[in-house]
């Protein structure tokens, strides 16, 4: 059987990464690749409009003009995609839709096994220069498991950290990851990290983990180690990272931003920073 991935193409270097790790990996595993542009005519109408009556025609045609500057954007890139795949033999889709980008990658996501995001995103083009929060968005409300590129270029065999502490966010994430790792094949190792300052009962806690992943034919490392999760989950991360390009794996709730409650102001740098790629879900 195979599988759908999904991935949210923005024209920035995050998201050429993006579309890059998400075509190597549906190559290797002969999944269908679905390109996904979204025109932000939400954000343009806003910006655009006028202060008063009399500017209200210029700010309508200024609208126009900047949707259809920016489905053309949005049409090059995937005519550019498409033929990507072509080269690579890999079977694919062209997605252009209107509205917030957030909404509509989450509302076509609910049919993808996996999505394909870069860790910064810029959705926004046309309003603005800096990264907008569609990730942050996308990862409190998604549907399926979703993987945060770097802007680097990431190899599709890495080293993987999962951050485990036995509540049903981290048990979503360790299901969700076990199952792509199937077919994907990231990794045959997996380092499961709980952060506790009674080392048994930590120890305790990763050994069902372990025993699942070990079914899925992985081979495990175990961490226990003492301190605030946040900082801990960090530092092991840039530890590992520091040796080998290391994927991070973890579970979020939903929520409507990527609050100190979910991830903590360490992990939420992280995401912000883009230094790390992450697999999510929630």
């Amino acid at each position: 059987m195979s599988l759908r991935i999904l991935v949210g193409m923005d024209g920035s270097n995050f998201g050429e990464r993006a579309v890059a790790f998400a075509l190597a990996m549906a190559k290797n595993c002969g999944a269908t690749l679905a390109g996904m542009g979204v025109i932000d005519t939400f954000g343009i109408e806003r910006h655009s409009a006028g202060a008063n009556i009399g500017a209200f025609y210029f700010a309508e045609k200024l609208v126009d003009e900047k949707v259809n500057e920016s489905r053309t954007v949005f049409e090059n890139l995937l005519d550019r995609f498409e033929e990507q795949c072509k080269d690579r033999g890999v079977k694919s889709e062209k997605i252009i839709r209107y509205g917030t980008p957030a909404k509509e990658i989450i509302r076509e996501s609910e049919l993808a096994d996996l999505l394909v995001l870069g860790i910064r995103t810029y959705f926004h083009f046309e309003t603005t220069e800096e990264p907008d929060d569609t990730f942050e968005k996308v990862i409190s409300h998604g549907r399926c498991p979703l993987i945060a590129v770097t802007d680097e270029e990431l190899p599709t065999e890495m080293d993987v950290l999962m951050a485990y502490d036995g509540n049903l966010k981290s048990n979503n994430a360790l299901k969700a990851f076990a199952g792509v790792n199937d077919r994907l094949n990231f990794s045959r190792e997996v380092t499961l990290l709980n952060v506790n300052h009674d080392l048994g009962e930590g120890d305790r806690i990763l050994e069902k983990a372990a025993c699942y992943l070990q079914a899925h034919g992985l081979t495990i490392k175990k961490k226990v180690r003492a301190g605030r999760p946040r900082e801990i989950i960090y530092k092991t991360a840039k530890e590992m990272e520091a040796i080998r390009k290391t994927l991070l794996v973890i579970g979020t709730s939903g929520s409507n931003e990527l609050s100190d409650y979910i991830l903590g102001n360490s992990i939420k740098n992280m995401v912000r920073d883009g230094s790390i790629p992450m697999f999510i879900f929630h």
